[in-house]
């Protein structure tokens, strides 16, 4: 594609971005699978090890096909969004291994022992316990509070001056509740605090958290972004280029939590159908999730689509709409939900999100498993909660899927 031809729409720019031609005339980047990189001479290496010349020396140092995966989401992350000068704003984005990698990366070159991490309730398990139990062993301490109210982020951050980094998931996993991502970001900006944004559930279709003035996004592209179930992988993207493109790869490369060829190539796939897939995954999503809110044998449904979500109004003003993340309880509790996931006919039993297929979990025995009871249940996450990622099928079959389990 001629890249001084203006793109227009999303879905144009998650097939086009990032594409390079292929010295050989592939149409699709091939899968480069190779370690290493050779050199024409011996100063050519030089050259590229000192940053004097672009190229690649070292696949966990980068790959054309990690290359291609990191400038498609960047520019997905960006469509449409201008810098503070009126330009288009330029991000950076580094793909790794999975999403804990990503993960691992954003702390590890933004704290320091002494500092403090502010999120809220509900997180990924994997996060939590990274941010709770494995940095305060490097002397960075956690702070969570419920940031959905302005007050109590206000509080923490004017009782605890050494917060260097507010981290938010919206919509949170598994019980869907949304934190404002402008106004928090706004309370942040006034302490200097860097605020990173996990972007997962919601994906650059229906949000973009940069619009507010974030610092990072992060994604579990082994979800939406892939699309298919078939690879890990995470991605950290960033603003500061300077910064990405300095301390953060160094961290990723030292980390040694780069991603692979393959995974990446599978990645890329997925992200060129992206959009006609989460307008699939929106639309079933809200049609299920109405279907459970009026079903009798269901006590509560957690979407941010419904108005009798408590943080709709949230949602709706940052989302273009709701997605296909929800979860629900039944009246009967834990074995009712066990019931009904055991007689399910096509809908699949397994954790993970974001694939093509409808699935279901048990979030406080599988995904939260290693998080206490007390804690799990004070966040929402009850015995009986069961959390569905609404996959692409017709969405009658979904329906007469759980009609015939919920009886």
């Amino acid at each position: 594609m001629d890249k001084s031809f203006p793109l227009s729409g999303f879905g144009s720019a998650a097939l086009h971005a990032g594409h390079e031609q292929d010295p050989l005339y592939a149409h699709v980047t091939p899968i480069y699978a190779s370690s290493t990189f050779v050199y024409d001479e011996a100063e050519q290496g030089m050259r590229r090890f000192s940053g004097e010349e672009e190229g690649y020396i070292y696949s966990r140092w980068g790959n054309p096909n990690f290359s291609e995966a990191e400038k498609k989401i960047a520019a997905l992350e960006a469509f449409g969004l201008k810098d503070g000068s009126g330009n288009d704003l330029q991000l950076k984005a580094l793909l790794h291994s999975s999403g804990m990698a990503a993960l691992s990366s954003l702390m590890m070159s933004n704290l320091k022992k002494g500092d403090k991490i502010l999120s809220h309730y509900s997180l990924y398990s994997g996060l939590e316990e990274l941010i709770t139990k494995v940095l305060p062993e490097f002397g960075v301490e956690a702070i969570l509070t419920d940031l959905r109210d302005m007050d109590k982020a206000k509080e923490a951050i004017k009782a605890n001056p050494e917060i260097k980094l507010m981290h938010l998931e919206t919509p949170a996993n598994p019980t869907l509740k949304c934190v404002d991502i402008a106004e928090l970001t706004k309370l942040a900006k006034e302490k200097n605090i860097l605020v990173s944004v996990d972007n997962t559930f919601a994906t650059p279709f229906l949000q973009q958290p940069f619009k507010y003035g974030v610092d990072f996004v992060f994604h579990s592209t082994t979800k939406f972004l892939n699309g298919h179930g078939t690879a890990i992988g995470g991605v950290l993207v960033g603003n500061d280029l300077q910064k990405m493109n300095g301390p953060v790869t160094k961290t990723q490369r030292i980390l040694g939590g780069n991603s692979n060829p393959f995974d990446a190539f599978l990645l890329t796939q997925g992200l060129k159908t992206l959009e006609l897939r989460m307008e699939r995954h929106c639309n079933n999503g809200m049609a299920v999730a109405k279907f459970l809110e009026k079903h009798a044998a269901v006590e509560k449904v957690n979407y941010n689509g419904l108005e009798s979500h408590p943080d709709y109004k949230v949602a709706m003003k940052q989302m273009k709409h709701p997605g296909a993340m929800m979860s629900f309880e039944l009246k009967k509790g834990k074995q009712a939900g066990i019931d009904f996931m055991n007689k399910l006919k096509m809908c699949v039993r397994t954790v993970s999100l974001g694939t093509a297929e409808t699935i279901l979990c048990h979030p406080a025995s599988m995904t939260h498993y290693a998080i206490p009871k007390e804690e799990k249940e004070k966040y929402g996450i009850t015995d009986g909660l069961i959390r569905l990622s609404v996959g692409l099928e017709n969405v009658q079959d979904i329906l007469t899927d759980f009609d015939q389990a919920l009886r």
